[in-house]
């Protein structure tokens, strides 16, 4: 597949925090790639996911395999499958859980629309997302920001620096091909 239907990662070498999860062989882009589920040439499609019955609070995170591969997704451009693999925690999640999995889920998505050279819905996702981050920084005061092993301040400074030239009057293909800040998810231990 061509670079219009493959993206790439802000880093190859990260490290992985679910390794024992294989990727899919594609990285979906609406619209280009088959969809995973629905299409029967998708990578996923007719797979039952396994996950926890009982769904893991926040603290735990680092048993949570579906969160952790869903980190794994994203820092690897599976941006798609990222917000896949979290929205199955965010239905089952509350209160700040649910607010940090959605923004996660919003600036993934913002991610695909980079991809696709979408500026507008790059703008809306990208600001929604990071609006609901900075309400878990808000709500988290007493752990400095760090959210399920994720020092948001960092990373929502990250993503700022990221996203702010796609705001500028004028955006062009060099905006999108200079990356030099990558908003990949640096968890703690």
């Amino acid at each position: 597949m061509d670079t219009l239907k493959q993206a790439e990662p802000f880093d190859p070498n990260w490290q992985r925090y679910c390794p024992q999860k294989s990727f899919p062989p594609y990285r979906h882009i609406p619209g280009v790639t088959p969809h995973p589920i629905r299409d029967p040439l998708g990578h996923s499609y007719g797979m039952e996911e396994a996950h926890d019955t009982e769904p893991l609070s926040p603290e735990l995170w680092r048993q949570n395999e579906d969160y952790l591969y869903g980190v794994d997704l994203y820092n690897f451009a599976y941006w798609w499958e990222a917000h896949e693999a979290w929205e199955g925690l965010w239905h089952q999640a509350e209160d700040t859980y649910r607010l940090f999995l959605q923004g996660l889920i919003q600036v993934s998505a913002s991610l695909i629309k980079y991809h696709m050279r979408m500026l507008r819905p790059l703008r809306t996702l990208s600001t929604a997302g990071r609006d609901k981050l900075r309400q878990v920084v808000a709500e988290c005061e007493d752990t400095g920001g760090n959210y399920m092993g994720l020092n948001l301040p960092d990373f929502l400074n990250t993503a700022d620096a990221f996203f702010a030239p796609f705001f500028a009057g004028t955006v062009t293909e060099t905006t999108y091909r200079k990356n030099s800040v990558k908003p990949l998810i640096l968890l703690t231990h």
